[in-house]
């Protein structure tokens, strides 16, 4: 029980460290559904720049994740949904924000020292590494995290993040 505990602090840890290195913040928007394929190029539609991560994910990715009446929401300036059309089958995040390069390297070596399963990911983005099921990688000027720990779907979380993070990387 010790360990989980320790598991868990460490996660909310590393994620109140993730939060808190974006130090610029905008007023999240309301939600969108997002359908059909993704647009030719990403589109900048937030105030960093960057793509929204909605702009690149598409109604076929959402079926490929939960199968049919899967919705993407926006959810934030800088976050997407993917929900299922049963609740109980959860959602998948994907978030795109500002890459602090002072602060990559430091942030996966804390995970890889705190969770020795976690390991890096080659082919996803640049210097990709998964975390909880999910996968964090950069792009550029981008750091995308694609979460997996409310995904109680069909499919192995580690399947359904490294497809997500597979089609926003390519899409970027």
């Amino acid at each position: 029980m010790t360990c989980l505990r320790f598991s868990f602090l460490a996660f909310v840890l590393v994620w109140a460290g993730s939060f808190l290195a974006c130090s610029k913040s905008t007023p999240s928007t309301p939600s969108n559904s997002t359908k059909g394929a993704a647009p030719a190029a990403p589109v900048a539609s937030t105030s960093s720049g960057l793509p929204h991560p909605c702009t690149l994910l598409t109604a076929k990715d959402g079926e490929e994740v939960f199968g049919p009446g899967a919705q993407i929401k926006r959810d934030s300036d800088t976050t997407c949904m993917i929900y299922a059309a049963k609740l109980s089958d959860g959602s998948v995040a994907v978030e795109i924000e500002p890459l602090d390069p002072s602060t990559w390297d430091g942030g996966k070596k804390a995970v890889f020292a705190m969770f020795p399963n976690e390991k890096s990911v080659s082919g996803i983005g640049e210097d990709g590494y998964t975390f909880m099921g999910g996968i964090i990688f950069r792009k550029g000027n981008a750091k995308v995290t694609v979460t997996t720990t409310a995904y109680f779907g069909p499919k192995p979380k580690p399947e359904i993040a490294t497809y997500i993070a597979q089609q926003v990387a390519a899409r970027m």
